[in-house]
Order: structure tokens, then sequence, then C-alpha cells
């Protein structure tokens, strides 16, 4: 049997310059880290001449390649060359589906991982970013942007440069102390809330022109972002933090709603700054508080469901068992 995992992701800045349609004219900047919940995922060999896939409950089974349902699952398959190959695939996650927090970048990169291992070939992290970004960018038409695939595999807390497909990657200088305290000033919360980052791009994609202001304005604070994180100023990386948000709510596609309002406004009220992960509305609440700030902001947002939250290094990995 073969185990693969790869880390979920919360972003912090520069989300949605990632997207092919900006990237490609203006290139893209991102500020995230990798976290310690993971999607994982197993490979066996067939016991018959069908597929069989495991994912989030369901389980579908199918003669040919092309009847799997579950699109990440079978187009990595597709990249993997193994058209003729049947297996026995299951993914696990440690959160629910379309929850902002990157699975569907996290489980496309643990499926190429593991599925390359299964092969016997080589699979180094920037070769399975780029192929499973092509995945969800390219061959499923804009379910995502780069930025997903690229930091999962790689792990960290790091600045991505996207040029079009081209990316970049560079691991954020911050002392030891630093670390801690912005590790140490994250909070996440689940709402409970999902939808789907296609139909909230399309819109975006839609009125993408008129959009580019905002999107030049988010790739700005990004750059603020990193500079302030690296001079270890955590009121600047808040401030940049929660003005992402604030941009992000002033562009078209579903960004945000009454909940949305209503949640940015009290973490704001208690001094700390809020952002609604992804390219939707999703299902948490990432929270970055100052000293003094923490207590009041678990009040203020007591209705949701506090999440464990630990920044990791590790990125994708798998091992034949």
């Amino acid at each position: 049997m073969i185990a693969a995992a790869a880390p979920l992701r919360i972003p912090l800045g520069g989300g949605l310059t990632d997207l092919r349609a900006y990237a490609e004219r203006f290139g893209g900047v991102t500020i995230s880290s990798t976290i310690g919940q993971s999607a994982f995922v197993t490979v066996l060999p067939p016991l018959g001449e069908r597929f069989e896939v495991h994912v989030a409950g369901g389980f579908e089974t199918a003669g040919r390649l092309d009847e799997l349902r579950n699109d990440l699952v079978r187009e990595a398959l597709r990249a993997a060359g193994m058209q003729d190959s049947p297996v026995r695939l299951a993914v696990w996650v440690d959160v629910a589906g379309e929850s902002g927090l990157g699975t569907s970048g996290a489980i496309t990169v643990a499926v190429l991982h593991a599925l390359a291992v299964y092969r016997g070939e080589p699979a180094s992290p920037e070769r399975l970013a780029e192929t499973a970004a092509h995945i969800e960018v390219e061959v499923l038409r804009g379910a995502s942007g780069y930025h997903d695939p690229h930091v999962c595999a790689r792990g960290g807390l790091l600045r991505l440069d996207y040029q079009g497909a081209q990316v970049g990657a560079r691991r954020l200088s911050l002392t030891p102390e630093t670390r801690r305290a912005f590790a140490d000033s994250l909070l996440l919360f689940a709402s409970g809330r999902q939808a789907r980052t296609k139909p909230s791009l399309d819109l975006l994609s839609a009125q993408f022109e008129s959009a580019l202001p905002v999107l030049h304005e988010i790739k700005a604070v990004a750059l603020e972002l990193e500079a302030a994180l690296e001079a270890g100023d955590l009121g600047r990386a808040a401030s940049c933090i929660g003005e992402k948000q604030r941009l992000k709510m002033r562009l078209p596609g579903h960004f945000s709603d009454a909940f949305v309002e209503d949640v940015v406004a009290r973490v704001e009220a208690t001094g700390a700054a809020a952002q609604i992960p992804g390219g939707k509305i999703s299902g948490y609440v990432l929270v970055c508080c100052l000293e003094g700030q923490h207590e009041a902001v678990r009040a203020t947002l007591s209705q949701l469901r506090e999440v464990p939250l630990r920044l990791s290094e590790r990125g994708t990995r798998a091992l034949r068992v």
C-alpha cells in the first residue's frame, strides 16, 4: 500500500492574484502557510479490472477511467499515465470539502504523489505542484488558481510569485521569536458553511477588467504583509490581513454577505483582524490577534467552533507501507 499526505493551507495575502487571467498579464504574489491539517491518500493494487475510488464517504467503481465522476482523482490518474491501470484509491481530509483551506489542491498533490510512488517514479514537490496546478487551472477550466498546489506541495510560510503557470517560491525570513509570536496570534473558527469555488471565480472572471484595480491593491498589500512579517511588525501584519479581506469584499463574486459583514465587523471591534479564506465565502474564519485580544475574539465568535491551528513546515510526503 502507498500512503501520501499533503497539508492544507491558510492564505494570508495576495489571494486571487494567482488566478490565470491576472498572473499571465500582471504577475501575482501570495503570502500563505501550510497548517497541521492535511489530505491523506492511500493507493492499493486492484482486486480485478476496475478502478475503485473512496472520497469523503462516497464510493464509486468504474471499468474505464473516463467513467469516474471525481474530477480531481480522474484527472490525476490520467496525468500519471494510468488510464489503463486500475487501482483502489481512497482520500480522507481533516476538514470538510469546499472549506476554503485548499482541500482540492492538497488532494490533487497527495494523489499525484501516491501514484508516483506506486509507479516507482521520482516526485519532486515542484513537479507535483506544476502537474496539480495544470489539472485545476487548465484541465478543469479554472476551478482554482495556481496557489494551492504550490504551497501544499512545498510546505511552510511562503511567498509565491506567479508569471502565468511559472511559479517561484521563497520562504519568509522570520526570527524564531517573530515566528512563534505570529503563530500564537492566529485563531481559526469553523462556520459550518460550504460553497463551491468555481461559481464565485466565474463571476469574478466575467467582470475581470473592472476588478483589476482591487486586484492590484491586493497584490500591493501582500508585499506589505511580507515586509511587516520579516520586520517583526505584527501590528502591521494584522492590518494587512484585515485589509485583504476588506478588499476581497469589494470584488464581484461570492465573497461577502450579511454573515461575512457581521463577523468581520465584530472581530474588528475587538481590535483584531479577520479573513474568510478562499475564493468564495468559505467554511472558516481566520483571525489575527494582537496580545490581549484572543479572549475577546473567542467571546465575540462564541457561536462558531474554534479549530486548533498549527503552522507547519511540512509539504507533501509519501511512503510505501
